[in-house]
């Protein structure tokens, strides 16, 4: 009989204030979730959705291993879609999730986000779902090689993610193997070290040890993000030789009670903590040394200065000096502060309309700072409802993702809609188009109904 030998760990990082990760490791059930969203919202994500999976860490018999993972995940998106509701602050969470069900003699694999899941086989490490992000897209397209994602400058951008809205998970059903080593692990991880790294680890000692091992790798890379890791062995009940889990591993956020392990000793690690280290205060003694605490001193006889006090010409000389790199370090620091607010400027992004209806993403900032704003990039819907964004001065045509294309509700949000960085605004504008209004539906009949999807704008959208 085949059955699991499982470990999960979880670390913070070297840079990340809090975790956001969540994971469980049972003997039915592996599953790892990295939160979203900042100001504790990420974590609250990923603990709902693991808190939702947990109860299927059971033998799943011959149910529809695929089925029940897809339903239960739908039940933790609709919980982050409450918990956005009872605290609107929070609207922009979400969470990553990789789930795996086992029932003795094959996985079912449930995927959305960037967290990873890879099968270790006979010594070679494959990984067995796909990334659904901006840069894997590019890859999918040739118009990006594997090799160059790791350092893309949007690597970070998630298309699809559990936030609420509707999401269609990519769900897989595989073999079960003696000797398989599955690892899920979050991007903590896999942007840091080299798939190569990976497998030569992964292939060491137990779970519980790889584990280990990965994670030290990690933190020794730098620890940019939250590292979470579930390792599990496919392994004979009968003749395993070392003792197995009792106990299920929960990890993360929804263990952060856990005291954290000593920081790994490099540079990479030191910088980090550097970085992150609150400023020592250092005492300053006090001004007068007539001060009870301290031991008293004659006070210096004063020597009265001469009637004509004499300047020579070496100490003008050097005055005049310190007033020329005086008034070269300020204006330094003039065109330092106008370079630095540019800087800032140009890695600003908002979204407005064009033409009173075309959503476009414009650079810049709403007050029109250092300049007016530009248009940066158009948006356009291709026939299925799907999004993509054009530069402005491409020749490429598109049908233009207007107003009148989302629902009354998600028009009121535009104009609010804050600055931020690039992939913080393409993220807004993905969640516009989620909320799409249905197509028009054209009937032959004469008669109308007041039910008919045939008014675009209101209650539905012109095919493109």
């Amino acid at each position: 009989m085949l059955i699991l030998n499982y470990a999960a760990l979880s670390d913070r990082g070297l840079v990340r204030g809090n975790n956001e990760d969540s994971a469980y490791a049972g003997p039915h059930l592996l599953a790892l979730a990295d939160g979203m969203g900042g100001h504790a919202a990420g974590e609250v994500a990923s603990q709902l959705m693991i808190n939702q999976l947990m109860p299927l860490d059971a033998d799943p018999g011959d149910n529809d291993m695929l089925a029940v993972l897809g339903s239960v995940a739908d039940d933790a998106n609709r919980a982050i879609a409450a918990a956005i509701t009872q605290s609107p602050e929070n609207d922009g969470m979400g969470t990553t999730l990789t789930a795996i069900m086992f029932n003795g003699a094959q996985f079912g694999l449930c995927h959305v986000g960037d967290s990873r899941g890879y099968l270790l086989r006979e010594g070679t490490l494959t990984q067995i779902t796909i990334d659904d992000t901006y840069v894997q897209s590019l890859v999918d397209k040739g118009e990006l090689s594997p090799e160059d994602v790791s350092t893309h400058p949007r690597r970070s951008l998630i298309l699809k993610a559990y936030t609420g809205h509707d999401v269609e998970p990519t769900l897989t059903l595989f073999d079960a193997r003696l000797g398989d080593r599955i690892l899920l692990c979050s991007d903590g991880l896999s942007d840091p070290v080299t798939a190569s790294t990976i497998e030569k680890a992964l292939g060491e000692g137990t779970p519980e040890h790889a584990a280990q091992r990965l994670v030290e790798l990690a933190l020794r890379s730098g620890g940019p993000d939250n590292v979470t890791v579930v390792v599990a062995d496919v392994v004979e009940s009968d003749t395993y030789p070392s003792p197995l889990p009792t106990t299920s591993y929960v990890v993360g956020a929804l263990r952060s009670d856990t005291p954290e392990d000593p920081r790994p000793d490099t540079s990479a690690g030191r910088a980090a903590i550097a970085l992150s280290a609150e400023p020592i205060a250092t005492p300053v003694a006090p001004a007068s040394a007539k001060n009870a605490d301290y031991p008293s001193y004659a006070e210096p006889t004063s020597i009265p200065a001469p009637p004509n006090p004499i300047v020579s010409g070496k100490k003008s000389r050097r005055g005049w000096l310190i007033a020329i790199i005086s008034v070269l370090v300020i204006l330094a620091l003039i065109l330092g502060g106008i370079f630095w607010l540019r800087k800032q400027v140009n890695n600003t992004y908002f979204i407005s309309t064009d033409n009173d209806t075309e959503l476009v993403i414009n650079q810049g900032t709403k007050e029109g700072l250092l300049g007016q704003a530009k248009v940066y990039q158009v948006a356009c819907l291709n026939e299925t409802g799907m999004l993509t964004m054009i530069d402005v001065d491409s020749t490429n045509t598109c049908h233009r993702f207007t107003l009148q294309d989302i629902t009354a509700s998600a028009r009121t949000q535009v104009a609010s809609l804050p600055e931020g960085t690039y992939d913080e605004v393409l993220q807004q504008m993905q969640r516009l188009a989620m909320q799409l209004l249905p197509l028009c539906v054209v009937r032959e009949s004469s008669t109308s109904d007041p039910d008919d999807l045939a008014t675009p704008g209101e209650n539905c959208r012109e095919a493109h």
